[in-house]
């Protein structure tokens, strides 16, 4: 042994010998069990260590590929388990000081030369990572804290390299920003340990601070791609951004370092508090310190760009660790303030707030978002106390705030929005900070902004509302807007301004004037119309634009507060009412004034001027007239003239401004709704209405309608030649109730004609104006067309319906028409002289009857692409009409329209063949859909049931025949027999519920489908007409489905539709081996199935009815045998479509249910065969999860049918079936499908109807059935891949075990250790999606116990509990507010707002359940402000946990109350007082509210 030991120990360290040689030698040391070298790990490391020492120092020349080898052995010896094993046994091993320093100095080369190619590289992180890892190893460097800090900063900055090549090709190196995190963790901990926190200061600041910030700024702002890891980007980026935090946080900013803080920032008047014996021992100028760091300069534009990027960010987070850490209650805020003006200027500003030479203009976007979340902390954080600052500290805060608001002001960025939310957090601060530069906010804000960019626009729009909103509070919106009016008159820079008053601040406007006081608001719309009358209207005639619009935007801001303040009642003070008098008599002074001054004929602002005069006489006569409907105490000034003045406005004519149009209009409007307030005495009020109306409606302005998709957003400002129309037409449709009974015929057509025209523009144009907020004619002809207004209002309705009949007939040709149906043409007076309903339904029988003989003449209408394009559009338009509000008339019309494209239509070769059958499609679909409405029997007064299903299979056979729909996409074909199929199916239930005639249309039909020549002939076809078959089939088993349910109403009836169903599946079965002769594709034999299954049932249904054996009356058993053989063969073997699969389990149990009928001899064998083949199809590896749930349904019919008669040993049978598919090898061979299988057999028996012999038995063996699945759950919760796959649906099937077996499971073990299998379930994955899938799993399951299993409560709770607060935990966690680069979509909020209510739905019902729970209520409340004191949750998640506590708390009586305060620590007790105290302020009076006037 001792020459073994001499041996190798003497040739390591023998220079002569071979560096080659030395490694296998060491190698061959560390894995021979013969070597035995006294303390061998250690010398085997110090030889390593040694080795790349003296290789890195240039003391020993080592070939490269040794080198590497070095590496990795080291790296072996790392991770080797013999390692781990030596050192679990307590064996102690050191690492040189000179290997950590190698590491690191590598880790530097490789961030300045970076080459993740390189073996070395990754196995010299692969080494760092194993000795950190590795409590004995890691001492190395935690025991040195100067060296575990370089290791950090290194990193840092190989990471941040990495991140900044964000052109590269190269992804991320996972391994980089896995030790990476390993040591933040280490240091960390490290960190936190260390005794002299002045050391830590200086060394975060000296070495991590910029590192630290940099690596914080580049996670936060890159670009994540697909080339990045999953793991990084979703994950580590957000775990280190934590770290980085706490590092920072922990060593700048404790409690330790307050008092140097306030040594530096304070000004020497606040000092006097501060300890004298500091000076030596605390910081000097941290603050400074910090900021030195930060100032980096860049060596190019680019990084000094960066740099700026990453000071400015880093402030605003600076500021937030020192609120956090010294702002606690109400104290330091002097500190915080002094600390956050130092942290302003070191933006680029001088200590005057003055703009820094050096700062760069490029710059200004950055530093206004840190501006800006610098005075949202301070907001949030409450350090300005306006009266402590003004009587304390000599208003110190206002004056650096005013300064901060000049420097704003003196340099403003109109086109940032940051820009603007500076401005709205000082305004928040205090209004006094902007009211000095009152008129200049208003002028750049609101009358003179010109930037209209979206995000721009939306910043000022919201400044402006929280400027009116502040003043409002205040109770000064009249000095608000006596400013506001001040700089609109001043003299403007630019003619055009933009609108005052665009739609948001109009909404704000209204709003604050909704609660501001009367008086102040009469005073505000005297000051409006003082300025108006005296400064504005006198020069008005000196024809310079600048003073009309400024009347202009004046006579908008009267009409926003006349529109906007509550109208004056019998409640309101006589004084305000008077005050309200002189205004409106005042205003009618100027508006009169304008009206008789005729200086609107000449010069290029006639029609401003026009709109202004206008503008007023409208806004005047609506609020005047409102004040006299509901103030009796007010006397209106025109009360003896009532009337004159809108009609001397109405006499106004060449009116080109579109705005004068739509008042004009208004005006009319207004005259209309006072004619309809007053007693219909005169004889001349009907014909002046129906005047008014007709120039609302302005028809020859709707007959040169343009562009139906213009958007206008509400606004009187914004009304042009663009926007008019929709303007206009939204008049006319809001008030259609109105106008519409006073408008004739002429006019009725031409509205729909309008309607329908910008209907079929909107289907043309794109959806993009949708997402916009305004309306276009378009949008709101749809939405009157899908409202029930229109339906309400018969003689526009039937004008549309007409209109649309027309508009079909129009893409025809009335040529074709004539040829096809010549009474469609011709009017009922034009038929018989005269009209009534009579002449009516006759006409409408003979255009039913001309329609069936031109099918029967295989008459047809060519049809072009755009004709069809047109048609598809017009069809899109009639599926909207509500059928059930059209005339019989009406109804019949469009229905026998409809027919008639169906049957006639022949498209020509130019259109494609998919597209020619979409619009088929489309025909019938649009017919189906009129059939199901509640007057459509009156189209079997025109044509008889039978004879229309005759002429559409005529017509289909016709158009099949010719070859049109040969060569179509299966999918295609399958969707068009689907809509042929609902139609004749309409049909048909339409034909059984009118009972009139029914067995008359039913066996006419019938025989046309069996005996007819036509069908003869498709039956007869060799050629190889698929489609006709299809079609022939389709039409007989929706027959035979619709005669099926009509059975046992009565005997005769019966005994008419038994004979016509063996009729019909007389011709189907050879029908259905013509078309299986054919090749088709798998949609086909789906097809085949589903027309095999319904003659089945078919001739199941007429055994049920017949007296005679069931056995004589299924004739075709033999067909069905071979069937049912084919698809035992096809069902699992391979992947099928879905189709197949769902039809063949309908199949199976169809076919089942006849041969028990028949009393089969093979019925126990074709049990068992259905049995395995169903299992074996559920156990497919192609089959998905949703795949599965989708059979659930036909697989749960199927086994109600097999077990609902089934004897014991078939049972037995199932059951060891079972068994063997719950094997826990199977999960661990990876068979995971198979047990899916079977755990989703258990989930559908537990809910079949058993034989009571079998029931006994299934319940009998339910406990190990449930330990088996338990099992699963433990075994699969293992494999991550598996939880959505596997544990989540075995856990639903043992909550439809405990459901199902509420009255059979006595015993409250097998309860409880089902509880215990939810801890098992993980709530860790990284999709949303299947958070909530196992959240709502877990959830259901308790939810089952605590409803079905109440008496286990009592023993249970405690576990039940813990399940639930694994619930909470994971819901506060995943609900905590995060930033803006870690929002969650919208979808997944809706997901983990629907766990909050889950939380809350289980705290009800464990409030409900009250008597089991008593003793633990206070433990659950403390539970919940446990987990509640360490998240800020979301506000929509909080309010839905809250309300669910609420319901605990209703329970704990004085005594828990007490306990809670006793015993919860210190941060967690303020949560819980702070959340009894809402509890008692609203839910709890709320509750004892109720309780007094509940019985």
């Amino acid at each position: 042994m001792a020459a073994i030991y001499s041996g190798i120990h003497l040739k390591l360290k023998n220079p002569r010998t071979p560096w080659p040689d030395k490694l296998k030698l060491a190698r061959f040391a560390w894995i021979s069990t013969q070597c035995l070298l006294p303390n061998k790990e250690q010398v085997l490391f110090d030889w390593t260590s040694h080795a790349l020492t003296g290789f890195y120092n240039k003391k020993v020349d080592v070939p490269s590929e040794v080198v590497e080898g070095l590496w990795t052995y080291l790296d072996d010896i790392l991770h080797s388990r013999k390692l781990h094993n030596v050192l679990s046994q307590g064996k102690t091993i050191s690492l040189r000081l000179t290997l950590a320093q190698i590491i690191n100095d590598r880790i530097l080369e490789c961030s300045s030369e970076f080459n993740p190619e390189s073996v070395s590289f990754h196995t010299i992180l692969s080494c760092c990572h194993g000795i950190l890892t590795s409590p004995v190893l890691s001492v190395t460097y935690t025991a040195k804290y100067e060296l575990l800090v370089e290791l950090l900063s290194r990193l840092c900055g190989l990471s941040s390299m990495q991140l900044r090549q964000q052109r590269s090709e190269e992804p991320l190196s996972l391994k980089v920003f896995e030790l990476l995190l390993l040591v933040l963790n280490t240091y960390l901990t490290v960190q936190k340990q260390q005794a002299n926190s002045n050391r830590v200061f200086s060394q975060v600041t000296a070495h991590l601070l910029h590192p630290l910030l940099l690596l914080r700024h580049l996670l936060n702002t890159r670009v994540w791609t697909e080339k990045d890891d999953v793991k990084i980007r979703q994950h580590l980026s957000k775990e280190i951004r934590s770290k980085v935090d706490a590092v920072l946080q922990s060593a700048l900013f404790i409690p330790d370092h307050l008092l140097s803080y306030k040594e530096e920032v304070l000004p020497s008047e606040d000092k006097a508090g501060a300890k004298k014996s500091h000076a030596g021992k605390g910081l000097q100028g941290p603050i400074n310190m910090i900021l030195l760091k930060l100032n980096v300069q860049g060596t190019n534009e680019e990084e000094a760009a960066l740099s700026y990027a990453v000071k400015s960010n880093s402030l605003t987070l600076l500021f937030k660790f020192a609120l956090d850490s010294f702002c606690k209650g109400a104290e330091n805020k002097q500190v915080i303030f002094h600390l956050m003006s130092k942290l302003i200027t070191a933006l680029g500003f001088t200590d005057e707030l003055d703009i820094d030479k050096k700062f760069s203009a490029l710059n200004w976007s950055i530093a206004l978002l840190a501006l800006e979340n610098l005075l949202n902390s301070c907001l949030a954080g409450d350090i300005y106390n306006v009266a402590a600052d003004r009587i304390q500290h000599g208003e110190v805060q206002l004056n650096f705030y005013r300064k901060l608001a000049r420097l704003l002001f003196n340099n403003t960025q109109m086109g940032i929005p940051a820009w603007y939310r500076c401005l709205r957090a000082l305004l928040a601060l205090n209004h006094h900070i902007l009211e000095p530069d009152l008129d200049e906010l208003l002028s750049a804000v609101w009358v003179d902004a010109d930037n209209m960019e979206v995000r721009v626009k939306k910043a000022r729009e919201a400044l402006v509302s929280a400027v009116l909103q502040t003043y409002a509070k205040l109770r000064q919106l009249p000095k608000l807007i006596e400013e506001l009016l001040d700089v609109v008159c001043r003299p403007a820079v630019d003619e055009l301004r933009p609108p005052l008053l665009p739609e948001t601040i109009q909404k704000a406007l209204s709003k604050c004037l909704l609660d501001n006081p009367p008086s102040q608001n009469l005073e505000i719309c005297w000051l409006i119309l003082k300025k108006i009358q005296c400064y504005l209207l006198p020069h008005i005639q000196d024809e310079t634009s600048e003073l009309v619009l400024k009347v202009f935007s004046l006579s908008l801001l009267l009409y926003a507060v006349l529109f906007s303040f509550k109208t004056l009642d019998n409640s309101t003070p006589v004084l305000i009412v008077k005050k309200t008098q002189n205004l409106m008599m005042e205003m009618l002074k100027v508006a009169e004034d304008l009206l008789k001054q005729n200086f609107v004929t000449e010069g290029p602002w006639m029609e401003k001027v026009q709109e202004v005069t206008l503008l007023l006489t409208h806004t005047w006569v609506e609020v005047d007239t409102l004040f006299q409907i509901h103030c009796s105490k007010y006397t209106s000034p025109t009360a003896s003239q009532n009337g004159a003045l809108v009609d001397k406005a109405l006499t106004l004519r060449d009116m080109e401004s579109p705005l004068s149009k739509l008042l004009q209009n208004l005006l009319a409007l207004h005259k209309l709704k006072v004619h309809l307030l007053k007693p219909s005495t005169e004889t001349s009020g009907a014909s002046e209405m129906q005047k008014m109306a007709q120039f609302i409606l302005k028809k020859q302005e709707l007959s040169m309608m343009l562009d139906a998709n213009q958007i206008w957003d509400f606004q009187f400002c914004t009304v042009n030649a663009n926007t008019y129309m929709a303007a206009h037409w939204f008049l006319v449709t809001s008030n259609l109730p109105l106008i519409a009974p006073y408008l004739e015929p002429n006019d009725t057509s031409l509205f729909a004609e309008c309607m329908l025209k910008s209907l079929l523009q909107s289907l043309d144009a794109s959806e993009s104006n949708l997402e916009n907020t305004g309306i276009s004619v378009s949008l709101i002809s749809r939405q009157l067309l899908e409202s029930p207004v229109l339906c309400e209002l018969p003689e526009i309705f039937s004008s549309v319906i007409k209109c649309i009949i027309k508009a079909f007939f129009g893409q025809l040709g009335s040529s074709h028409i004539q040829f096809v149906s010549p009474s469609f043409l011709k009017p009922c007076v034009e038929m018989v002289g005269f009209e009534d309903e009579e002449t009516n339904v006759k006409r409408l029988k003979a255009i039913g009857q001309e329609m069936l003989d031109s099918v029967k003449m295989s008459s047809s209408i060519p049809l072009s692409k755009t004709q069809a394009d047109r048609l598809h559009q017009l069809l899109k338009v009639t599926s909207v009409l509500n059928g059930n509000a059209m005339s019989s008339e009406d109804y019949s019309e469009l229905f026998l329209t409809l027919f008639m494209l169906t049957s006639c239509v022949q498209c020509d070769e130019s259109i494609d063949l998919s597209a020619s059958i979409g619009l088929l499609k489309e025909l019938f679909n649009v017919m189906a859909s009129l059939l199901v409405v509640k007057n459509s029997q009156i189209i079997l007064k025109v044509v008889h049931g039978s004879n229309l299903l005759e002429a559409t299979m005529t017509s289909l056979f016709s158009r099949s025949s010719k070859g049109l729909f040969k060569g179509l996409d299966g999918l295609i074909w399958l969707s068009f027999l689907q809509s042929v199929q609902d139609f004749i199916q309409s049909l048909i239930q339409l034909i059984i519920d009118r009972k009139s005639s029914m067995c008359l249309n039913l066996e006419k039909f019938t025989s046309f489908m069996v005996e007819s020549n036509l069908t003869a002939g498709v039956l007869a076809v060799d050629a190889g007409d698929l489609c006709s078959l299809q079609l022939h089939l389709v039409t007989l088993s929706t027959l035979c489905k619709e005669m099926i349910t009509s059975l046992g109403k009565n005997k005769q009836l019966d005994q008419t539709l038994t004979h016509l169903l063996e009729k019909a599946t007389s011709v189907m079965e050879p029908a259905i081996q013509a078309m299986l002769m054919r090749k088709g594709s798998r949609q086909i034999q789906s097809f085949s199935v589903e027309m095999v299954t319904i003659m089945i049932k078919s001739e199941l249904a007429r055994a049920s009815i017949s007296e005679n054996d069931g056995q004589k009356k299924i004739s075709h058993m033999a067909f069905y045998r071979s069937f049912c053989q084919q698809i035992l063969k096809e069902l699992s073997p391979a992947p099928r479509p879905m189709d197949f699969r769902i039809s063949s389990i309908h199949y199976l149990s169809a076919f089942y249910m006849a041969a028990e009928k028949t009393k089969a001899t093979d019925l126990e064998e074709l049990h068992i065969k259905i049995l395995q083949s169903v299992h074996a199809l559920l156990s497919g590896t192609w089959l998905s999860l949703s795949d599965v749930k989708e059979l659930e349904g036909p697989v749960k019919e199927l086994l109600n049918q097999l077990v609902s008669s089934c004897s014991q040993e078939q049972f037995h049978l199932l059951l060891l079936m079972l068994r063997e598919g719950l094997v826990p090898a199977k999960i661990e061979g990876g068979h995971c499908t198979e047990v899916l299988s079977t755990v989703t057999f258990i989930k559908l028996l537990a809910c079949c109807q058993f034989p009571e012999h079998c029931s006994k038995a299934f319940w009998l063996i339910t406990p190990q059935v449930i330990s088996n699945l338990i099992f699963v759950i433990k075994e699969s919760s293992k494999i991550p891949s598996l939880t959505r796959a596997l544990t989540l649906p075995t856990l639903e099937t043992l909550t439809v075990l405990l459901r199902q077996g509420k009255a059979k499971i006595s015993n409250p073990h097998h309860v409880i250790v089902v509880l215990g299998a939810l801890q098992f379930v993980p709530l860790d994955s990284h999709s949303m999606e299947d958070y909530h899938a196992a959240f709502e799993a877990i959830h259901e399951a308790l939810f089952s116990t605590i409803h079905c299993y109440p008496q286990v409560m009592l023993k249970a709770s405690p576990t039940f509990l813990n399940c639930f607060y694994r619930l909470v935990s994971s819901v506060m966690h995943e609900g905590r507010q995060r930033g803006d680069s870690d929002r969650a979509s919208e979808k997944d909020k809706e997901s983990l707002l629907k766990c909050a209510m889950l939380v809350e739905r289980m705290y009800t019902h464990i409030a409900s359940a009250a008597e089991d729970f008593t003793v633990l209520s206070s433990f659950i409340v403390a539970q919940y402000v446990s987990e509640l004191q360490r998240v800020t949750l979301q506000p929509e998640i909080k309010a839905h946990l809250t309300e669910g506590i609420y319901c605990i708390l209703d329970h704990c009586v004085e005594q828990d109350v007490k306990f809670l305060n006793t015993t919860l620590q210190m941060g967690v007790k303020e949560v819980f007082n702070e959340l009894y105290n809402s509890y008692t302020h609203y839910h709890k009076s709320q509750r004892q509210g109720e309780e007094k006037y509940t019985v």
